[in-house]
């Protein structure tokens, strides 16, 4: 138990140092874990320089959309954006209105994230081929400000672009943003010529805030308190602005609390929260690792430790096959690094780094079963039933001098090979269902068929097997009980003659009439017991006739109606000796069968004789003879004198009787003889009992 206990901890504590490893991987994937928790603010960080620089080009680009879409700070929806000449020449002028328009009949719309959606309205024209324009011009921003473009270009263009005019219009509105900016441009003498702006503070509450940034390019002048901030971003911001004759003054503000739910606030909370699960994480890293450390010690130890285990061997554990530990080790190994590659590229962890979480799995994978096996190996071996079933059997098949194939050595030798076969061709057809090549179908699915049918065969083999040795021992017993039986059933009247010659020799020295009668009787006994003793003689050779199938049968059509009745009619007599009546009754509507006469009243002799011999006096016998679809079955049935005192399929064994006392006459052959001929005539014999009540059915193929 102690050894169990130790290798549990072991795994778990594995399992713990290796999942941890793994989410920190997961959750800081491009930069060294270590370096998290030395950040002291969001805005020293990488992910805050990249957000703020992005927010500062938005601006600008912005500033250049306003200029296309508004009058006077104002969004003008009639403002002329584009002109074109048509192909009379008359001079087509395109204002906002007019683009909007011309989307929605061709069903162009944009959708909630500012993305240009073309929208399932039956309404909706689709755009013509043919139909081009010939710009003179276009305000905003565009990849050809003049010349032929087709009806879909433009406008798919132009619904773009204010789709993003929206978005940085959002983007950057005074309540929906934690970043504040004011931009003024100044003409050649330093006026004033415009300004924009999403906030309230006034220049100098900007520059006196935590977190600012002031450009001028006239002066060439950058100051700020952010960290990422150097001599390069002056440079990088000149070359945003979009009207170069211009010089520009641009304040920027991000407000620190974060009150408004934006990306920075996001990135923001994010960083919190990572941090914090760096402790956590960084903190079972360490325990795990400890607790790790001393149980992998105690394992080994009890590992090595093989002191038998008392009381513990009938343990289903201990009973269950080594192999069977081995192939479970394989599979478990084998189906998790398949899952594990299913699972980690699946779309779940596109965003993260998963090569050295796929490392840390595999050691995972491997290390936790096999510190399982080797804790399960040593503890059958400290039980001594680590042997595996295929060295046992071969083993105690030496001992016992059998040579036939024990179903462990067939366990051993190919369950391993069929279990890796069935994982071959399932993970061929998983192979398929990613490729779609129908070669890697087709051989997976011929590989798993094939295994099947296969394994089919080993089922159908191995129950066959299992019947050739019950054949094999019911063989060995019954030539046992045959050389038993025939030589009591021999030796009583050999035995009966030799004392009856011997009182023959004796008593002929002394002749007088009473020596006369006795010679008689004396005669009379070696007679009968010579009868006897042929008799037993000749129903052994027919039975092995019968069995081998030497005996030549004269088929012809018999109606067995008429045959039962003669029978019958002979026995009767007989039979009401012993005060035992005969019942008939024939309910077949087809008595015809071919057989060989002799034979089968050979058959019905033997019937009849034990009816005789084991019936109840004064009771009934039962014939029954009836059609069953294309048979006739022919039942008898009759109350037993005695109890049966073995199984009644047992009797048509050879030498087999109903008492085990073995004073009736006969020998035991007759039931045996009687079904091998009604087997070589086409029938079946059957024998069964309920309490006294003594039943055999015979059955034939009827003949049309």
């Amino acid at each position: 138990m102690r050894r169990f206990i130790a290798t549990m901890v072991n795994m778990l504590s594995a399992v713990a140092v290796v999942v941890t490893l793994s989410l920190l991987q997961m959750h800081f994937p491009n930069e060294a874990i270590t370096s998290i928790i030395s950040v002291t603010n969001f805005e020293s960080t990488k992910e805050f320089e990249e957000i703020f620089k992005e927010r500062i080009n938005n601006i600008f680009t912005l500033v250049n959309l306003k200029n296309c879409f508004e009058s006077n700070g104002t969004y003008n929806n009639d403002l002329i954006v584009a002109e074109s000449i048509e192909k009379n020449g008359i001079i087509k002028k395109w204002t906002i209105k007019n683009c909007i328009d011309e989307a929605r009949k061709h069903g162009l719309y944009i959708d909630k994230n500012y993305n240009i959606d073309v929208q399932a309205d039956k309404d909706a024209i689709p755009f013509s081929k043919d139909v081009t324009y010939n710009f003179m011009f276009k305000t905003y921003p565009s990849k050809s400000r003049t010349g032929s473009s087709t009806e879909e270009d433009f406008i798919t263009e132009f619904m773009a672009t204010l789709a993003k005019y929206y978005k940085y219009t959002h983007l950057l509105g005074s309540t929906s943003s934690n970043f504040d900016y004011r931009l003024i441009y100044y003409n050649d003498y330093d006026v004033e010529t415009s300004e924009y702006s999403n906030t309230v503070l006034t220049t100098n509450e900007i520059l006196g805030s935590d977190c600012f940034l002031y450009v001028s390019s006239k002066d060439n002048i950058i100051s700020s308190n952010i960290e990422s901030v150097n001599s390069n971003t002056l440079k990088n911001i000149k070359s945003l602005n979009p009207f170069v004759d211009k010089s520009f003054s641009l304040y920027c503000y991000v407000n620190t609390k974060y009150p408004v739910n934006d990306e920075f606030r996001q990135l923001h909370v994010s960083m919190q929260e990572e941090k914090n699960n760096y402790a956590i994480l960084l903190t079972t890293l360490i325990y795990a690792s400890i607790t790790f450390l001393i149980s992998l010690a105690l394992t080994l130890i009890f590992i090595l430790s093989t002191k038998k285990i008392v009381n513990e061997s009938s343990r289903l554990f201990y009973i269950i096959p080594t192999e069977f530990y081995v192939i479970l080790h394989i599979l478990t190994i084998f189906s998790s690094f398949f899952l594990i590659n299913k699972l980690i590229s699946s779309p779940m962890f596109i965003d993260y780094d998963m090569s050295y979480v796929k490392i840390y799995l595999y050691i995972m994978i491997i290390y936790v079963p096999t510190i399982l096996l080797f804790t399960i190996l040593a503890s059958k071996f400290g039980n001594d039933t680590l042997m595996p079933i295929s060295l046992k059997a071969i083993k105690e098949n030496a001992e016992n001098g059998t040579s036939y194939l024990n179903p462990g050595v067939l366990f051993s030798c190919i369950f391993i090979p069929v279990i890796l076969f069935l994982g071959v061709s399932i993970y061929l057809i998983y192979l398929y269902t990613i490729t779609n090549d129908i070669r890697i179908l087709i051989i997976g699915a011929f590989i798993l068929i094939a295994t099947i049918g296969f394994c089919i065969y080993l089922l159908l083999l191995h129950s066959a097997f299992n019947k050739a040795i019950e054949v094999q021992v019911k063989s060995n017993e019954m030539r046992t009980s045959l050389i038993a039986n025939v030589s009591h059933d021999i030796k009583t009247p050999l035995t009966t003659i030799l004392n009856y010659t011997n009182l023959i020799s004796e008593e002929i020295s002394n002749p007088s009439r009473t020596m006369i009668k006795k010679l008689e009787s004396y005669s009379s006994e070696i007679v009968s017991k010579s009868h006897r003793l042929n008799d037993l003689i000749n129903d052994l050779i027919f039975d092995s006739k019968v069995t081998s199938g030497n005996v030549t049968l004269d088929l012809a059509v018999i109606d067995l109606n008429a045959f039962i009745v003669q029978i019958i009619a002979e026995f009767e007599s007989r039979l009401k000796e012993i005060g035992i009546k005969t019942v008939y009754n024939n309910s077949a509507t087809n008595t015809n069968i071919l057989a060989d006469s002799s034979q089968l009243y050979r058959v019905f002799q033997n019937l009849f004789s034990n009816i005789f011999k084991y019936a109840l006096e004064k009771s009934r016998v039962y014939i029954d003879l009836e059609s069953v679809k294309s048979k006739i079955v022919i039942t008898m049935k009759n109350i037993q004198k005695e109890k049966i005192e073995v199984n009644p399929d047992t009797l048509k064994d050879r030498f087999v009787r109903g008492s085990k006392s073995r004073t009736t006459e006969g020998f035991g052959l007759g039931l045996s003889i009687s079904e091998n001929l009604v087997k070589s005539m086409n029938g079946k014999l059957e024998i069964s009992s309920n309490r006294d009540l003594f039943i055999v059915k015979l059955t034939f193929v009827s003949y049309e």
